[in-house]
């Protein structure tokens, strides 16, 4: 074999290696546009979804209903992130990431968006394709917001109390059994009374309870940290962990303090009408106790706030 046709041979063996080596970078380079594309768009419809999340919520609220149920369904498996900040009347920040077979399997959470409007009790991340939205009212002593609770686990109500049976069956909760639990490993576990279950919930009630019993008012037991509740708030401790119940309930202690000022204008306003109501001192010590107050001290608020419903119920011109 001539030096010239080895030559010849070399170049072509290089032009060839060179052809691959370029094919395998180019389509690299290909998998990684497609891929860093799909972030991009995957990143941008995940803050659509967050946004959608907080607009679809307005309809399950309570209103003047005593509860409200409904149920979101998502195309594939979702996380939807809950962060709360507790300033002043501070806000829920929801933000949704979800599953692909392109790239990493879970990426960065799309952009939150911010809800100062309600009160979203849940654990800090849930995942999954269904998710289980009901709302209750909370009174304190008047209405000061309506609860969101949202879940996508299965829950068993063990020893369930009459009045709690029939709230749970009226708004027709498919993910809470309160007569035939399947007792699968994936479901959670409440007991009423007792400290059998995954979640324990017991009641203090012995004076001016309201529809729950007993159950009123008391503290629930979960994952080793008590949650003091009033009213509604037992299913919030139930459905949320202890650091978002804690900081919606300082939110909504703010909220009461506020809403209390109002009425106390609103006092005035009546008394310059001549329907007079002795209600003004007492929403002052209900502004200044609830400003600052935390879950810790909702017990102790709630007995003055039965009295001041009392008092309220009593008067000619009520102000709520």
């Amino acid at each position: 074999m001539g030096a010239e046709e080895k030559m010849k041979r070399g170049e072509f063996n290089f032009v060839w290696l060179f052809a691959i080596i370029a094919g395998a970078a180019i389509l690299i380079l290909a998998v990684y546009g497609a891929t860093r594309l799909a972030d991009t768009t995957r990143f941008q419809t995940d803050t659509e979804v967050g946004k959608k999340l907080s607009i679809i919520t307005d309809p399950l609220q309570a209103g003047f209903a005593e509860g409200s149920f409904g149920k979101i369904i998502f195309r594939s498996e979702t996380r939807v992130n809950n962060y709360c900040d507790s300033g002043e009347f501070g806000k829920n920040e929801i933000s949704v990431s979800t599953r692909s077979r392109i790239g990493e399997e879970w990426k960065l959470a799309g952009g939150a968006t911010s809800i100062h409007n309600k009160y979203i009790f849940s654990s800090p991340q849930n995942s999954g394709k269904e998710y289980y939205v009901f709302s209750k009212p909370f009174n304190f002593p008047f209405k000061v917001a309506d609860l969101i609770l949202m879940t996508t686990e299965s829950y068993c109500f063990v020893n369930t109390p009459e009045e709690i049976k029939n709230e749970v069956l009226g708004l027709n909760i498919p993910n809470i059994a309160v007569e035939n639990c399947t007792n699968a490993d994936d479901e959670v576990s409440v007991c009423f009374g007792s400290s059998n279950c995954d979640i324990n919930v017991f009641g203090t009630c012995t004076n001016g309870c309201g529809d729950l019993g007993v159950y009123e008012e008391g503290s629930v037991l979960k994952d080793g940290e008590k949650m003091e509740y009033v009213g509604n708030l037992m299913y919030a401790a139930v459905f949320a962990n202890k650091e978002i119940y804690d900081c919606n309930v300082k939110r909504l202690m703010y909220r009461t303090a506020k809403i209390a000022e109002v009425f106390s204008k609103k006092a005035d306003l009546m008394n310059a009408r001549g329907c007079n109501t002795g209600l003004k001192p007492d929403l002052y010590l209900i502004s200044g106790m609830a400003l600052d107050a935390e879950s810790g001290d909702l017990i102790v608020l709630n007995n003055f706030a039965k009295q001041v419903q009392i008092k309220n119920d009593r008067e000619l011109c009520g102000l709520w």
